[in-house]
């Protein structure tokens, strides 16, 4: 099997937005660029229709991915202060409305697992150690690419 070409991919951080009660960080991922922003109205969307009720004081974090293949939405929130959920979906690159939800385990891609790392890492040391802040965990921002 030939190994997958791999390079960095740019991640666009697009603030943080209340969808419903979820305190929410919006980011892109693109091979080059950024996602098409229907993509990232219809990551709103989701998100908004996806995410539980109550945010019950935690947050949530969204990645629009435009992909060689496809367009990818991920949909994270914190579930618990130690658990993170995901609804995952998928569209076709000229269509990205038409979204579909990844069969069952599907957990994202290497740039995508790189970007949720690093919203563990920052849960961990704003949430779970010393005071809990959750504007700080809010306010910091990944690095502007991830491989």
């Amino acid at each position: 099997m030939q190994p997958a070409s791999h390079s960095p991919r740019p991640v666009t951080h697009y603030g943080v937005e209340m969808l419903g009660t979820w305190p929410t960080k919006l980011y892109g991922l693109a091979v080059e660029g950024e996602p098409d922003p229907v993509l990232l109205q219809a990551a709103r969307m989701f998100a908004e229709a996806t995410l539980p009720a109550d945010s019950q004081g935690r947050a949530a974090f969204v990645i629009a991915h435009r992909a060689r293949p496809a367009n990818f939405l991920l949909i994270y929130w914190w579930s618990s202060d130690v658990d993170l959920s995901l609804a995952y979906f998928r569209s076709p690159l000229d269509q990205p409305t038409a979204i579909t939800p990844m069969p069952a385990f599907a957990t994202g891609c290497v740039w995508e697992l790189a970007l949720a790392q690093n919203e563990r890492v920052a849960w961990v040391r704003h949430l779970l150690t010393g005071e809990p802040d959750l504007e700080a965990y809010l306010n910091e921002v990944p690095p502007g690419e991830v491989r």
